[in-house]
């Protein structure tokens, strides 16, 4: 399903990415973790294209790139085909009503049929848990409605892998929880997702594999529980540690 060869990517004179390798199977749930400024989120966005590699190969469903020479539209396009995306700060239209978010880019960028949208839409936030909400504008809603919102967006489009950014770094605590259920929903349903999060129970509980990132390396991965419970190397057991002095 995914398949990332020796990626990097630099800002400036900044390495952020030094050579990584994973792969991602259909229907697993692949957890990030590590400290703030390790390479989570670049890596993340790269996946989608959002930021482009400096070298290395990404594969997503039947599409394969390399990053040795200039994109064209038509490589971007074909990876982010199969990847929907969920942004730590929702990313919801602030002008458009939730009903309206979710089909302006079905209907713009796929030409699907206006009717036939707003059906999926409606079906995917009632399982969300938004149907009541359809006609509200994002500011009546709180964070953990305008997130569900922005999965049941990302899922309209019908991706193969969804890929969620710190979901719930920007909830209250009291609203963590429904994001976690909706996101735990989908696992359960077999989605493919790579998901970055700093909640260490969620990621122990979904994962089927977590990939603990440091200074832009991928330093230790395996079975979700394994990570978590029996760390293997110094650094992924220092950064647990610190979680739970806090």
């Amino acid at each position: 399903m995914i398949e990332v060869t020796s990626l990097k990517k630099s800002f400036d004179n900044v390495e952020v990415l030094k050579s990584i390798d994973f792969t991602v199977n259909k229907g697993e749930v692949v957890c990030l973790i590590g400290p703030s400024g390790s390479g989570k989120t670049t890596l993340l966005r790269c996946l989608n294209l959002l930021e482009t590699p400096d070298a290395g190969t990404i594969a997503i469903g039947n599409s394969r790139v390399s990053f040795n020479s200039i994109l064209k539209k038509r490589e971007i396009k074909e990876i982010r085909q199969y990847s929907g995306m969920v942004f730590q700060g929702f990313h919801l239209f602030p002008h458009k009503t939730v009903i309206e978010n979710l089909v302006t880019a079905p209907i713009t960028v796929k030409k699907d049929n206006k009717t036939t949208v707003k059906q999926k839409s409606e079906q995917l936030l009632e399982k969300v848990g938004m149907s009541e909400h359809k006609n509200k504008y994002p500011d009546a809603l709180s964070g953990g409605q305008q997130q569900r919102a922005a999965i049941a967006r990302a899922l309209v489009m019908e991706p193969e892998v969804m890929l969620f950014d710190e979901p719930t770094s920007a909830l209250d605590p009291q609203l963590v929880r429904e994001v976690l259920k909706v996101i735990e929903a989908l696992a359960n349903e077999g989605q493919t997702m790579v998901i970055v999060t700093h909640e260490m129970n969620f990621a122990k509980r979904i994962a089927d594999k977590i990939l603990f990132m440091d200074e832009g390396y991928i330093v230790e991965q395996g079975e979700g529980n394994q990570v978590i419970t029996k760390p293997q190397n110094h650094r992924t057991k220092e950064f647990l540690s610190l979680l739970e002095e806090d």
